[in-house]
Parts: structure tokens; C-alpha cells; sequence
């Protein structure tokens, strides 16, 4: 682990090894308060945002290194699933929850795995990051991470509606399947 910090410290901005840093200490936090495993935790945390500062022609020519298809949507969200396609190659992590987690840490899928859900609101909720009701979600995040996760992926979509971006449907299928997930256990609506 200490290899990955160091790559990771050579490799990122300031800001965003710090950004890191403050993920790994929020996934392992989420990771225990919800009975995930926190070594996968901060594993997954470590690794999420390996590739992020990449350029697309780098992007480009690491999944393709590793036989994979572009994924779909803007560059900025390609470097999760390309970094879980190159895990076992560049990092020798072989470890199928950890995977989906990071490739799935920034659009989301519309089945989150216990451990994709907690690195996808650590990564919203760290420390570093300072937005309109960020301190809300961390406060729920506390309380009730399916909850959570829908809210993020709110706050995300707004984001992403308020810039004129593209929205991914896997984040409308996420969010939908959240919502639906809590009015089931909680037989309530929001």
C-alpha cells in the first residue's frame, strides 16, 4: 500500500492526493459503520482516482494496451473503468468487488454492490469537498447510505444539469433504483 501512496503522490496533483487521501479515511469510516470489508474499502479508495488526472490521449492508450473498448460518455469519467480493467496488470489487485467499485465510482450502475455504493458517496463526501449541502450528505451518509447514494447522485445530476453536461444513464438508473430500494425497506416515501 505504501507503493500505491507514493505512485499516487508522484502521480497527482496536491489537491488531488489530498482529495484521495480524504476517501480512502471516509470509505474506511462507511466501510465499518456498514459492514463492508475496510481493507477492500481502502483499497478501492486508494486506487479510484489513479488515472484521473490523465489526458484522453493517455486514457486512450491505456485501454486500449489492455484490449478495451473506450467506455462510453465524456473522457473526465473514463479513468474508473479503465483503471479497473488495468487493476490486476498495473497493481496486482485481483479482487472483483474492488474493481466494480472503482469503475463505477463516478457515472454509478443501477446495481451498486455494497462496496461501490460506499466509495461512490466517500468519494462526494470527503472532507475536501466543500458544494451546497455536502454537509447534509455526510450527515446522512451516516444514518442511512442507500439514502445517501440517491442523494448523491441528485446533488450530481443537478450539478451536471446546471453546466449543460451530459448525464449518464447508469446515474439515472442508479438513482431510480436507490429511491425504490428505500420506499421498499423503509415502506415510506421521501
Amino acid at each position: 500500500m505504501k507503493r500505491l501512496q507514493q505512485a499516487l503522490r508522484e502521480r497527482l496533483t496536491p489537491g488531488r492526493f489530498a482529495h484521495v487521501a480524504g476517501v480512502v479515511k471516509t470509505a474506511e469510516s462507511l466501510a465499518r459503520l456498514y459492514g463492508a470489508d475496510p481493507h477492500k474499502a481502502i483499497l478501492a479508495a486508494w486506487l479510484h482516482d489513479y488515472y484521473r488526472e490523465a489526458s484522453e490521449d493517455e486514457l486512450t492508450h491505456l485501454a486500449q494496451d489492455v484490449g478495451m473498448a473506450l467506455p462510453e460518455g465524456p473522457a473526465v469519467t473514463w479513468h474508473g473503468p479503465i483503471c479497473a480493467a488495468r487493476m490486476k496488470r498495473d497493481f496486482a489487485v485481483d479482487d472483483e468487488e474492488v474493481k466494480f467499485a472503482v469503475a463505477y465510482h463516478t457515472v454509478g450502475h443501477a446495481v451498486m454492490p455494497l462496496l461501490a455504493r460506499i466509495l461512490y458517496v466517500a468519494d462526494a463526501i470527503e472532507p475536501t469537498r466543500r458544494y451546497p449541502g455536502v454537509e447534509d450528505l455526510r450527515t446522512l451518509a451516516q444514518q442511512d447510505l442507500t439514502l445517501a447514494l440517491a442523494r448523491t447522485a441528485d446533488d450530481s445530476i443537478r450539478y451536471l444539469l446546471s453546466r449543460n453536461e451530459e448525464i449518464a444513464l447508469a446515474t439515472v438508473a442508479m438513482r431510480n433504483e436507490a429511491y425504490r430500494e428505500y420506499r421498499t425497506c423503509n415502506r415510506s416515501t421521501i
